[in-house]
C-alpha cells in the first residue's frame, strides 16, 4: 500500500501513539475501556450490538452487507477497490478511507466508507474482511463477514481511531 508519510505512523510521530502520548490508551485513561466505562460495550448498553438491535446487522437489514446491496462491495462497484482506483491504496496514496494498523505498525488494510454508518474493512491486497457499523460519534463496532462482532473502535482524534477486541485489549489503531 502506498501510503503518505504524514498518515504512516512509522514516519508521522504525531499519530504513533508509542509517541503521541495523548492517543495511547495505556497512558490516556479516557481512551481506555476499561477505565472509561462510557467507552466499554459491556458497560455501556447503548454501544453493545448483543444489546442494542439497531447496530446489530444481523437484525438491522440496512446495515447487513449481505442483504442492503448499496454496502456490498461485490454489488456496488463504486465500494470495491479492485475496480475503483480512487479507493485502492495500491494505486492512489490519497485515498478518503483510513489506514489501519497493528500494534508493531504495520499496516494491516483500510477503509472504504460506504455510506454515514458504514464503512467497509479491507486487507493491503483488497480483500473485504468486514464492516463497521457506528454506535456514535466516537464509537464504532466491528463485524466480520459473518456479521459476529469481533471488536470495536474508540475516537482517539482526528482520523485516529483505536482498535479493541472483545477482551477490551487495544489491538491496533488506524490514520
Amino acid at each position: 500500500m502506498f501510503i503518505p508519510s504524514g498518515r504512516n505512523p512509522r514516519v508521522a510521530s504525531s499519530i504513533n501513539p508509542f509517541v503521541a502520548s495523548s492517543i495511547n490508551p495505556r497512558v490516556a485513561s479516557s481512551l481506555n475501556p476499561r477505565i472509561a466505562s462510557s467507552k466499554n460495550p459491556f458497560i455501556a448498553s447503548s454501544l453493545n450490538p448483543r444489546v442494542a438491535s439497531s447496530i446489530n446487522p444481523k437484525v438491522a437489514s440496512n446495515l447487513n452487507y449481505r442483504v442492503a446491496s448499496g454496502i456490498n462491495p461485490a454489488v456496488s462497484s463504486s465500494l470495491n477497490p479492485r475496480v475503483a482506483s480512487s479507493i485502492n491504496p495500491n494505486i492512489s496514496s490519497n485515498i478518503p478511507g483510513l489506514f489501519t494498523f497493528n500494534l508493531d505498525l504495520d499496516p494491516t488494510g483500510f477503509t472504504v466508507q460506504a455510506n454515514d454508518r458504514v464503512s467497509l474493512l479491507f486487507t493491503p491486497g483488497c480483500d473485504f474482511t468486514g464492516v463497521l457499523i457506528t454506535a456514535r460519534n466516537d464509537f464504532r463496532n466491528e463485524f466480520d463477514l459473518s456479521n459476529e462482532w469481533i471488536g470495536y473502535w474508540v475516537h482517539a482524534r482526528d482520523d485516529i481511531w483505536l482498535r479493541y477486541d472483545l477482551s477490551n485489549e487495544w489491538v491496533g489503531f488506524t490514520s
